[in-house]
């Protein structure tokens, strides 16, 4: 489960990035994301009945929200990004919609791979 402070959890928070946000879109998920003041990125997970019964898109939900907190500290801060699944993303494995979410994050400028911040390390320490 994420923790609490990285849950988007209000309504108009959630319209307010839906509105202003900007948007990607893969054939697992649509990415919606908007700067926030926060110091750390708060995230929302959608699905609607377009997906499935309450079980689809509740299982849905639990695949991008998973990927999202195994990958939370390789996600840049301050952004308040929306996830919203789409019709196909209950009926895949987990490391599908592990390579959509991360597509999505890099394509947005939002996810650093944990290989190029271990380079970055090493340049700046010489080795």
């Amino acid at each position: 489960m994420l923790p609490q402070c990285h849950r988007l959890r209000r309504a108009t928070d959630l319209e307010r990035v839906r509105q202003l946000g900007r948007s990607w879109r893969h054939p697992l998920a649509i990415l919606l994301v908007q700067a926030n003041a926060e110091e750390v990125s708060r995230f929302a997970f959608v699905a609607s009945r377009r997906v499935g019964k309450a079980t689809s898109r509740n299982r849905a939900k639990r695949l991008l929200r998973e990927v999202v907190r195994r990958h939370l500290d390789e996600i840049e801060a301050g952004w308040d990004v929306v996830l919203i699944a789409r019709e196909q993303t209950a009926a895949v494995s987990y490391a599908e919609v592990e390579t959509a979410v991360l597509a999505l994050l890099s394509r947005a400028g939002l996810y650093r791979s944990p290989q190029a911040t271990s380079r970055t390390n090493d340049v700046a320490s010489g080795v």
